[in-house]
């Protein structure tokens, strides 16, 4: 198969670049940090009150239940913005989405590189290389970006915010740091520090995005992949 007809038979879209979400996202970013600490500080009020029951919860299920913090802020906060519209997935996870419904923004926990955790889902996959929402279909394909936070090294407290685009689970194709402190307060996130605009060290290239792209899609295709449900 030659790369033009592989490429007709995989279609796929780059992601937004950095300097066109800098440009629609920047303005919003402190009020994606506010959602994010006011869905820490539910999640930090709820482990507070059942410390018994969450010594058994895992790094897995605390970031479902500060993920499911994350709705009433977001609708909240977002409904308030003319050119957003938030919306709730089937697993009732809020997307925030801007410039048109071209940049879709959801709400993460990040690794301390602003990574992913891996998932074997059919959906976790075409989102991570931004080639739509296979439970939306039909739908247009879009920027997936996360506001996502990392935790210390304890897990105590939020150590930094970012707004990140990956290319896969792992790769960050660039971040934009989210202030740490909230809108409606003027106290920072405990031990938290301001992280500066990330790069990759090598840029990934079009040619470079194309690839992992059409590699992803063509496992979507084939639906040979272990646990490949569509869940996230």
């Amino acid at each position: 198969m030659t790369a033009s007809s592989e490429a007709n038979e995989f279609p796929v879209t780059a992601p937004a670049s950095h300097e066109a979400v800098a440009q629609a996202v920047g303005r919003h970013l402190p009020l994606f940090g506010q959602v994010l600490i006011e869905a820490w500080g539910g999640f930090a009020t709820t482990r507070r009150l059942a410390a018994p029951q969450m010594a058994f919860a895992g790094a897995s299920s605390r970031g479902m239940l500060v993920s499911d913090f994350t709705r009433e802020p977001a609708h909240r906060i977002f409904n308030r913005v003319p050119e957003a519209t938030v919306e709730d997935d089937q697993f009732g996870r809020p997307w925030v989405s801007l410039a048109g419904g071209g940049l879709r923004v959801r709400f993460r926990k990040l690794t301390s590189e602003l990574g992913l955790c891996r998932s074997d889902s059919d959906r976790a996959l075409s989102l991570a290389y931004h080639l739509g929402d296979p439970c939306l279909p039909g739908m247009e394909t879009f920027t997936v970006l996360t506001a996502g936070y990392v935790l210390d090294t304890a897990e105590e407290n939020i150590s930094r915010l970012e707004l990140v685009c990956h290319l896969g689970f792992t790769d960050v194709f660039y971040s934009l740091p989210i202030p740490l402190t909230s809108m409606t307060s003027t106290t920072p996130v405990v031990g938290s520090v301001a992280g500066p605009v990330q790069m990759p060290l090598a840029p990934l290239s079009p040619p470079i995005i194309r690839s992992a792209q059409t590699a992803a899609a063509k496992r979507l295709a084939a639906g040979s992949r272990p646990g490949g449900g569509r869940g996230v």
